[in-house]
């Protein structure tokens, strides 16, 4: 087994024990949806102000977002930043481990966690609300993915950088809400203005939350919501390898 893989199995035994990471990156997702659906009367009927769509199926591909930001900037960066006020990056780096290796093992058992949650999710939204099964799935795994990188890269950058947990916590948190306002988890984005629309699209989450929703629709993302999230993931996730430091 290489160096790699065990690490990964490692990191993977670890998040399971932590009941509280465990259940707000994988049940949160599907739990939230349940009670927009159950508890806000008429959540699942059609809109006029949503151009005949209902809120569950605006708000679906939010909360997937949502369930990745909260992996993404919530839950990782002060896994990181624990190893490091504790020693432990201090140790592995007596170690062939390189940090690449250790950034990739994080993002690994956090992608699985967000394929697991996800899925649990649409499953939710369509048995429950009867809302349609995502019309294009190639496009839609593809923009999942993409939003998956593009978010856990901003993870895994704060957690290169801090030296603590609480440290991990507060930058995390500091860019969770915002990005999530972006997202339009307060504003939904068919009735954005067209300036706060266009400031959206060019973050990893507004990308993210249109791709999917177009692609849930049976519409083919636009190039640019893709190259946004993209350009994020490649760019803050070769600097977080970057900068990364052991102490």
């Amino acid at each position: 087994m290489s160096a790699t893989m065990q690490l990964t199995r490692t990191e993977g035994r670890l998040f399971r024990r932590d009941p509280i990471a465990l259940f707000f990156g994988l049940v949160f997702p599907g739990l939230l949806l349940l009670a927009l659906g159950y508890f806000f009367p008429g959540f699942d009927e059609p809109s006029a102000d949503l151009d005949g769509a209902s809120y569950i199926e605006v708000y679906s591909p939010m909360v997937l977002v949502l369930g990745l930001a909260t992996l993404g900037l919530v839950t990782l960066p002060p896994i990181l930043g624990t190893y490091r006020q504790f020693g432990i990056l201090r140790r592995l780096r007596t170690t062939p481990v390189h940090p690449a290796r250790l950034l990739w093992a994080q993002l690994a058992v956090h992608m699985v966690v967000a394929i697991a949650a996800a899925a649990i999710a649409v499953f939710v939204a369509v048995v429950a609300f009867d809302v349609t099964f995502p019309e294009s799935p190639v496009w839609f795994v593809l923009s999942f993915l993409l939003a998956a990188a593009s978010i856990f890269s901003i993870g895994l950058l704060v957690g290169a950088l801090a030296r603590t947990t609480t440290s991990g916590q507060a930058i995390g948190m500091a860019l969770y809400f915002p990005m999530l306002f972006f997202a339009g988890l307060w504003i939904p984005r068919r009735i954005m203005p067209d300036g706060l629309l266009m400031v959206s699209d060019l973050t990893p989450l507004g990308s993210a939350v249109q791709a999917l929703e177009d692609s849930w629709f049976g519409i083919t993302p636009s190039a640019g919501n893709l190259a946004v999230m993209a350009v994020w993931a490649i760019v803050v996730g070769f600097i977080a390898v970057r900068v990364f430091r052991w102490e």
